[in-house]
């Protein structure tokens, strides 16, 4: 695994899992980074040529002058594809499902397929949405006040702390995840701390998700835009997309894969990874020769 940059209207950090075969780009999420496919990369770059990006103002991208809307992110990681010579099959956790369903519906001609693993989705059952979900994602919406509210509830956590709360809330049992996660959640806190503009890139990327999340008719006319063979991932256990909502899309699309995973949450690349990378590949042995 290799860091490199490239020039994206702006240097963005991605990193290199090298490889030979079909590319496969994977965007991370919320508040995620290049690392969040640590331990998937080096798998499937056995036989396919594996990059991930940060994402603008996120890991050790610095904010481009587009901006670190969904919007933005979705041409940025078109940039990466290009830049490395698509189509590519797209693997997105989270915010970066949302973004690679817009790459796929804008860029068409880019991308082969994709994995959407607990992409950001509209709530199915607002009764159902546990607090801690609903305040970390309704705070950064609050006009003014809101990144005011993340700086200071953030000052107020240690780096141990941030950390613990962070892969508690995405996994269903972060105790069990491997060490390297912890390492690399680590060092992404770190280095967090030392960008001022960290809270402005998260307050404007839930600004962003918002319009797609909280508006099902958009979302649903979206979902069936897309012309690419699909695999869904979903974690039974993830606090932050409800499992309802994996099964309403799979039900808007039922000519696409799903794959349920038990006992897991928000992270399946995370926390069982070697089960993801042998469901990613039956499911491509199973695409047309074609795709």
């Amino acid at each position: 695994m290799e860091r490199i940059t490239i020039d994206a209207d702006g240097d963005l950090s991605v990193l290199d899992h090298g490889g030979t075969g079909p590319l496969v780009v994977c965007v991370h999420g919320l508040e995620g980074s290049a690392y969040n496919w640590n331990l998937i990369g080096p798998d499937l770059a056995e036989d396919h040529r594996v990059v991930a990006p940060d994402l603008s103002g996120f890991g050790h991208s610095l904010p481009l002058e587009r901006g670190a809307t969904v919007e933005a992110n979705t041409r940025v990681v078109a940039e990466v594809i290009e830049h490395f010579g698509g189509p590519a099959t797209l693997i997105g956790n989270s915010m970066g499902g949302l973004i690679s369903m817009q790459v796929a519906l804008h860029h068409p001609d880019l991308v082969r397929a994709m994995v959407l693993i607990d992409p950001a989705a509209p709530v199915t059952n607002w009764l159902t949405v546990r607090p801690h979900a609903a305040a970390r994602l309704s705070t950064p919406l609050l006009p003014w006040l809101g990144s005011r509210i993340v700086d200071l509830y953030r000052s107020r956590l240690s780096v141990d702390a941030s950390i613990h709360e962070s892969l508690n809330f995405v996994a269903a049992d972060a105790d069990a995840l491997d060490p390297r996660v912890w390492q690399d959640a680590r060092e992404m806190t770190e280095l967090r701390r030392t960008r001022d503009y960290s809270t402005d890139v998260l307050v404007e990327a839930v600004n962003s998700i918002a319009p797609y999340v909280l508006r099902k008719p958009r979302f649903a006319k979206m979902l069936h835009r897309i012309t690419q063979p699909t695999l869904i991932v979903h974690g039974t256990e993830d606090a932050l997309i409800q499992i309802q909502t994996a099964h309403w899309i799979a039900r808007q699309r039922p000519d696409w894969t799903a794959a349920f995973f038990e006992g897991v949450g928000h992270v399946p690349m995370l926390e069982a990874p070697d089960r993801l990378v042998t469901v990613i590949r039956t499911w491509e042995d199973a695409l047309p020769a074609t795709q």
